[in-house]
């Protein structure tokens, strides 16, 4: 009787430990992806700080009036329709039609 006791409590701790590690690297694997989660939210935080202090800036009333000051003394010319591409197909075929000179 007592060695069968002991069988038993040695296929318990057994399964137990074995129930435990896996438990456990669950538990790590789940730890690294809230680990990157967090990583990619601060990044999105940080970003979105980022442009609300551009936004602030950009469109304060003292930048916007000196952007229309420099910009009306600029004279604009249309553009030729000949430089308008209608695609990158277009872009690309345009592109590998010049010709570069060596000398």
């Amino acid at each position: 009787m007592p060695r069968l006791k002991v069988i038993i409590s040695i296929c318990i701790f057994s399964v137990l430990l074995g129930v435990t590690s896996v438990i456990k690297n669950q538990t790590r694997v789940v730890e690294k992806k809230i680990q990157k989660v967090e990583k990619k939210l601060a990044e999105i935080k940080k970003d979105t700080h980022e442009t609300q202090l551009d936004y602030s800036y950009l469109s304060s009333p003292a930048y916007l009036s000196k952007k229309i000051e420099y910009l009306a003394f600029i004279e604009y010319v249309p553009m030729e329709f000949s430089k308008i591409y209608l695609s990158y197909r277009d872009f690309f075929d345009a592109q590998k039609k010049i010709t570069i000179l060596k000398k």
